[in-house]
């Protein structure tokens, strides 16, 4: 390897670590980041010297997939938990207003829960209701950053095995 591939593959690599522990993180897109690491290199190194466009591709599917399912798996907790559709709707709120109201990683947390909760109320159901409901989108949640690290692991894995085995 020449001095110009050991320094594109050693950004690539920076720039998935950062897109590892942003994937931890609510506020932060990980996979995303990863993603732009792996079209860093692409673009750096060119056809003969990194990954195909195919392995691109499939990772901003990927990391699509995993965007979507960051928005959509804290209704899903709230809804598998018996939650209404007005305390699905009021987790999904609760998310989205959170992210601007700083600091914004606690209330991408709790926002949910309220969210979910006031929902809940605001259907006419108990408080206790409510408070499953607000378990189903921390589960949710949790469920995500799990789903959004394994495909930012998922993507990294791709692009090594494209770059060094293909």
């Amino acid at each position: 390897m020449t001095a110009i591939e050991y320094t594109a593959l050693g950004v690539s690599v920076l720039i998935f670590m950062l897109g590892l522990a942003g994937s931890l993180l609510p506020v932060v897109p990980g996979a995303l980041i990863v993603w732009l690491g792996v079209i860093m290199h692409r673009l750096w190194m060119g056809a003969e010297d990194s990954v195909t466009w195919k392995i691109v591709i499939l990772g901003g599917v990927l990391t699509l997939l995993g965007q979507l399912a960051d928005f959509v798996m804290g209704v899903w907790g709230a809804r598998r938990f018996g939650a209404t559709w007005k305390g699905a709707v009021g987790a999904f709120v609760g998310a989205f207003v959170g992210f601007f109201i700083p600091p914004p990683l606690f209330w991408l947390i709790v926002g949910p829960i309220l969210g979910a909760v006031i929902g809940e109320l605001a259907a006419g159901r108990s408080f206790r209701d409510g408070g499953k409901a607000g378990i189903g989108t921390v589960v949710g949640g949790i469920l995500a950053f799990a789903l959004k690290f394994g495909i930012s692991v998922c993507v990294i894995c791709l692009f090594f095995l494209d770059l060094f085995f293909v």
